[in-house]
């Protein structure tokens, strides 16, 4: 019995390509937001209670606002009607205050939701092994993260700032003095000052997790240092636009909403004291008045220099975060 004859069969072989496939930011994009869809569904849910308690409030200052001036009370007596009027405004300026508070809060927010956990909770559930050893490199897989997150971040940021801009139109200086924008507090609650602020928030959040690998020190060392730039920030506005002099003829010429830094006298010689420094006496003879300060037409590029800075540093983190990725081994 012969032996079967061996028969060639032909085979197509295919060549496996040296790279794999390159994933879309748009497909990466995707992954990541409906990875973290439930996080942004806290965020949109705790943004939408803040916009209705914005609108209350703002409605409610501007009601007491014109009940007052309606009422012609300024330089008459104390009357009963008066007095309700009174304290209806200032009710409605304490839960204005109360809700600049919650505004000021919100980059807090988006850093204990968003941008610490971004990286640090990868680190700390061992994802990012299995996130970075496939084909998306490090890097490309971290810009779809911000492009979902710090997106969100950024809308969040300039929702409230809307709000908050709402909120300070509502709230006239002529009443209530501290509720000029050069003040503190409403000077960062409102504008593109509190936009800014969300997204460096936001980006020093994922600096810190990409630095600490762990969440809660993450969010702690954000809160630092964060705050401590909106402290430096804030101290150093009066310097981001030039200050004016007038002298007045009489003390305290000046609009509610402008923001007096420096006053006191001029004497004889050209020398400035303060009211603090003249003699109980009174002020030398001969000495004419003099007031720096800052327009209220100054609030809103002082605000926009502020928010150039903030969003320069945050440039700056998420550049830093992307050297920390890249040099961290897994």
């Amino acid at each position: 019995m012969s032996a079967p004859m061996l028969q060639l069969v032909p085979l197509r072989v295919r060549r496996i390509p040296e790279r794999p496939a390159r994933i879309s930011l748009l497909v990466l994009a995707g992954l990541a937001l409906r990875r973290h869809r439930r996080t942004l569904g806290v965020v949109a849910l705790a943004l939408l209670v803040l916009m209705l308690w914005a609108v209350w409030t703002a409605q409610s200052v501007a009601t007491a606002h014109d009940a007052w001036f309606a009422t012609d009370c300024r330089g008459t007596g104390l009357t009963s009607w008066c007095q309700a009027a009174g304290d209806d405004l200032a009710h409605a300026v304490q839960s204005a205050q109360y809700l600049q508070i919650a505004l000021v809060a919100v980059p807090a927010l988006i850093c204990g939701l968003l941008g610490a956990p971004l990286l640090a909770r990868e680190y700390e559930q061992g994802t990012h092994r299995l996130a970075w050893t496939q084909s998306v490199p490090r890097g490309r897989w971290l810009t779809a993260q911000l492009a979902v997150l710090g997106s969100a971040s950024a809308l969040v940021g300039a929702a409230a700032a809307l709000l908050g801009t709402r909120l300070h139109q509502a709230a006239d200086p002529a009443v209530l003095r501290e509720s000029s924008g050069f003040a503190p507090l409403p000077f960062n609650s409102f504008g593109p000052v509190l936009t800014a602020g969300t997204v460096l928030a936001f980006s020093i959040g994922v600096l810190c997790g990409a630095l600490w690998r762990r969440t809660l020190p993450a969010i702690a060392t954000t809160a630092v240092g964060y705050g401590g730039i909106v402290l430096l920030v804030t101290a150093l506005r009066g310097r981001l636009q030039p200050s004016r002099t007038i002298f007045p003829p009489h003390g305290y010429d000046l609009r509610p909403d402008d923001w007096l830094t420096a006053d006191g006298v001029v004497t004889a010689d050209g020398h400035r004291l303060s009211y603090a420094q003249c003699p109980q006496s009174g002020c030398p003879a001969g000495s004419r008045t003099f007031e720096v300060y800052h327009s209220a037409a100054q609030l809103w590029p002082t605000q926009w220099t502020a928010a150039g800075i903030m969003l320069a540093l945050a440039v700056l983190a998420l550049l830093l975060s992307y050297r920390a990725v890249g040099r961290r081994t897994l």
